[in-house]
């Protein structure tokens, strides 16, 4: 399972390993090191069967859940290196789930979104049954060491630092 991820403003997209999904509470443990944190808002869409080279009129095909979470990163790993870029963006617990629902309780506005995010990532990669398709909706709002939570979509997550 991966969580196939679209940045506010980008064309392009990345993927956050399965590690970096937060399945059991609301509490996120920082890295020591960090100094400081990112948080962006995302709409998803589950993957209900495994797909290529999907245009987006049939997108609504392959998923039936679709939500809204929260993806933390880490700013200050990032050194400008591809290293450094991946480290800020994959630290495990920090992609959370706030909210699930059918497909048909979407607004058309972020069914347009996940459809075309699944067109252009099934370009050129495959997705799987389970792979979450997460689109940010915003730019991401940071999060200064000492801060103790953050909250989105009615849910607080408590960051431990």
């Amino acid at each position: 399972m991966n969580i196939i991820t679209v940045p506010y403003g980008s064309k392009g997209f990345y993927a956050r390993p399965d590690t970096s999904l937060n399945r059991d509470s609301n509490d996120y443990f920082c890295p020591e090191e960090a100094t400081e944190l990112a948080a962006a808002v995302f709409i998803y869409a589950k993957a209900a069967k495994a797909g290529k080279c999907v245009a987006s009129k049939f997108a609504g095909r392959y998923y039936c859940v679709v939500g809204k979470g929260i993806h933390l990163s880490a700013p200050s790993f990032n050194d400008g290196t591809p290293e450094g870029w991946w480290t800020a963006n994959s630290l495990d617990s920090s992609t959370f789930i706030t909210e699930e629902m059918p497909a048909e309780n979407a607004s058309a506005e972020e069914i347009e979104k996940l459809d075309s995010a699944f067109e252009s990532i099934s370009k050129y990669v495959s997705f799987r049954t389970g792979d979450y398709i997460a689109v940010e909706i915003g730019p991401s709002v940071k999060i200064k060491k000492g801060e103790s939570s953050f909250t989105c979509n009615n849910t607080t997550i408590n960051i431990i630092w």
